[in-house]
């Protein structure tokens, strides 16, 4: 598989040399796994690999590991939790773009919308494979811990197909969200912790800190669905409202201006733009993300190499400046 630049979370900001050469390590790793004697199989998986996002959760994981001086000989250990969490993310998408019918993905045709459906259910379980094969590798109590957030996560998935949009509750947004991306990123933190020997309130203090960022940063792009720049976000604002989906915003619309308008067009998304980006929703958003933000950080407290915790309480810090 050809060479790449990734840009890896958190973009232009500074990442320790430590934590850049790990996920340079893990990167590798996630190509080299990452491939098929099959050529369309591994033509499908490698362009999203190499269009791959910014490789967040390998990131938490080696944050958490390397922000409590993880031993060095567990170090490769650590390096297949995160390309397995991260190719687990990947196939996540793959069949997400499936059951969304999306036609692109970072601005790239999706596997759906070049091979259809066949070719992209089986793309998302090949690599579903790779994951857990790398996953076999790691000790039996935390893959049993991974396996844990990895059934949330598919229940999560059903939950929001099973729903009606139009009769979502801010539990039930909360519940989805939460199992659907928050999960890994508690994944992420607690495979850190654990492969740095931290002891279980140590591992349990930061699963809920993931959970935490997981959910703030859900929060965060669903509030950049509304007032993001697509320049920055790679997709155009009112996407979400497009597709019929309801998020944060549009619950918050609803509570103090009624129901959202039965069709969804640009114009009608227009029409609502005003009283949507309006500080009677926005605050209360923001007051919400800001809210998990700061949960995160303060589990993330705990960490105790001090520049590695300074760096992950400056990303978060990052991420919520996003929206204020």
């Amino acid at each position: 598989m050809k060479q790449a630049h990734i840009p890896f979370f958190p973009g232009k900001f500074h990442l320790p040399p430590l934590l850049r050469k790990d996920l340079r390590n893990i990167e590798t790793m996630i190509r080299e796994e990452g491939q098929s004697s099959n050529p369309l199989m591994n033509s499908m998986i490698s362009t999203l690999i190499l269009n791959g996002g910014k490789r967040i959760r390998p990131l938490i994981l080696m944050t958490v590991f390397r922000g409590l001086d993880g031993a060095e000989e567990a170090v490769q250990q650590a390096y297949h939790a995160g390309a397995s969490l991260e190719l687990i993310h990947t196939a996540t998408l793959i069949h997400d773009d499936l059951i969304d019918q999306s036609k692109l993905r970072r601005g790239a045709p999706t596997i759906y919308a070049q091979h259809g459906i066949p070719p992209a259910v089986l793309a998302g379980d090949y690599l579903f494979v790779v994951a857990y094969a790398l996953a076999s590798t790691l000790p039996k109590n935390l893959v049993q811990k991974i396996i844990t957030d990895l059934r949330h996560m598919a229940e999560g998935q059903l939950l929001e197909e099973m729903i009606n949009p139009k009769t979502l509750t801010f539990t039930e947004y909360l519940n989805i969200i939460t199992s659907k991306t928050a999960m890994l990123f508690r994944s992420a933190c607690v495979s850190g912790a654990f492969l740095a020997g931290a002891s279980e309130s140590m591992q349990q203090v930061l699963s809920d800190a993931g959970l935490m960022l997981g959910i703030a940063f859900q929060l965060i792009d669903d509030m950049l669905d509304v007032m993001g720049n697509e320049n920055i976000t790679g997709k155009p604002i009112g996407a979400d409202f497009l597709a019929d989906k309801m998020t944060l915003p549009y619950l918050l619309y609803e509570e103090h201006f009624g129901d959202l308008p039965q069709e969804r067009t640009q114009e009608t998304f227009q029409a609502i733009y005003a009283d949507l980006t309006s500080e009677l929703v926005m605050l209360q958003a923001k007051r919400l993300a800001k809210e998990k933000t700061k949960n995160a950080q303060k589990g993330f407290s705990v960490l105790t190499n001090a520049s590695i915790r300074t760096f992950i309480l400056e990303i978060c810090d990052k991420m919520l400046s996003r929206i204020l």
